[in-house]
């Protein structure tokens, strides 16, 4: 008698029949999963650092020195004119970016995707309508327009925001989420509850069991510095204090805050903003080099940036922004990281908002942004291979 029918080999020139036969069995099985598509491959991504440059202009990040703000002696707020254009003026926006952020543009962005320069074809915009930094931040936190939030100083987010979410879904304790900023108000900005997690913002010593001795160093310095505006305090101190929390309890989910960017805009003080940017740029080289030299981070963290609103695009108004001012609506997004497409900058994609930040950071998780919000923003799908 034959054997079970399992046993059972094909005759040897139907082979190549049996195996397609195999093979679109199991097809038309994986179509049955839910939603009906088939897996998609496991993200290398366990961890996310999050950037925000606050009130950070395109202008600036895909064109470097701009003509237009710079050309007018009165309006730029220029101290030295000869010394601004020596370090950043060049004569194509390509080169004058490279200039301005070398790091950036010449490390960062060809490991991943930028989004926004509106003049070849990528547009980011907020849905907020106020174009200013409490909304914008509301929006950013939980992937969507908070109407009635228009400040942070004594009222807290109205919704869970995705920092929270990733810890309650991932089981992260209250370490391994974590938030340095400048602005104090971003106690009440990352969170719906008080506190669920670690938050160093504003003028805030780091509290004694997490203190490195150069965050002791910093949170001492912070009250000796004078910054721009009291509002907040020198992001030199809070990417210190950054890096050093990075390095020593390596978090899963960290989002540094920087604020000077919009406080030397208001100034009017053009010459100061393009320094500072260059500041910044060596500050995303220290970040990088330390995710890269942590077994765990390198190869397996995905670095997201974006800014809470744009600016104005003139002379007169580059200073200022909100519903009133044109220009504000304008921002970007880049995603750096093992599971962005390595292309640069983007050219000819669909409008992303900056509600699919959330939704795109907790899908580089490994979550479900839906199960979170359903209003949310959806992930960004040209940030993924």
């Amino acid at each position: 008698m034959p054997g079970p029918i399992w046993n059972v080999h094909p005759i040897p020139e139907r082979r190549g029949a049996w195996r397609r036969r195999v093979v679109r069995i199991a097809a038309a099985a994986l179509l049955l999963l839910p939603g009906g598509m088939l897996p998609a491959a496991p993200l290398e991504t366990r961890n996310v650092v999050f950037v925000t440059l606050d009130g950070l202009r395109i202008q600036e990040l895909f064109g470097g020195m701009d003509p237009v703000v710079s050309g007018n002696d009165k309006q730029s707020g220029i101290y030295d004119l000869k010394r601004a254009r020596e370090r950043y003026w060049r004569d194509t926006p390509e080169e004058r970016r490279r200039a301005l952020l070398p790091f950036f543009w010449g490390t960062l962005a060809p490991q991943g995707v930028v989004f926004g320069n509106s003049g070849k074809g990528s547009r980011v915009t907020p849905n907020n309508p106020l174009l200013y930094s409490e909304p914008g931040y509301a929006e950013i936190l939980t992937g969507q327009y908070q109407k009635g939030v228009t400040s942070f100083e004594t009222v807290r987010s109205p919704a869970e925001t995705f920092l929270e979410y990733a810890q309650r879904r991932l089981g992260l304790g209250p370490m391994d989420v974590a938030v340095v900023g400048s602005w104090g108000a971003l106690h009440n900005a990352s969170a719906r509850r008080a506190d669920p997690f670690f938050i160093n913002a504003g003028y805030e010593d780091v509290p004694a069991e997490v203190a490195t001795p150069r965050m002791r160093v910093l949170s001492d310095a912070q009250h000796d510095i004078m910054a721009l505006w009291e509002e907040g305090r020198s992001d030199a101190v809070t990417m210190g204090i950054a890096l050093d929390y990075l390095t020593t309890v390596r978090p899963r989910l960290l989002w540094i805050s920087l604020d000077e960017s919009d406080d030397w805009a208001h100034a009017r003080r053009y010459d100061r903003l393009l320094d500072l940017l260059q500041v910044y740029d060596n500050y995303l080289k220290r970040l990088w080099d330390a995710v890269g030299s942590m077994d765990g981070y390198r190869g397996h963290t995905t670095l997201v940036m974006t800014t809470d609103h744009g600016r104005g695009r003139t002379a007169k108004d580059w200073v200022e922004h909100g519903e009133k001012t044109r220009g504000s609506e304008e921002i970007w997004i880049a995603v750096i990281g093992p599971d962005a497409p390595r292309i640069g900058e983007a050219t000819g994609t669909a409008t992303v908002h900056q509600s699919d930040v959330a939704a795109t950071i907790l899908k580089l998780l490994g979550l479900d942004p839906k199960e979170w919000n359903p209003a949310a923003g959806p992930p960004i799908r040209a940030a993924f291979r």
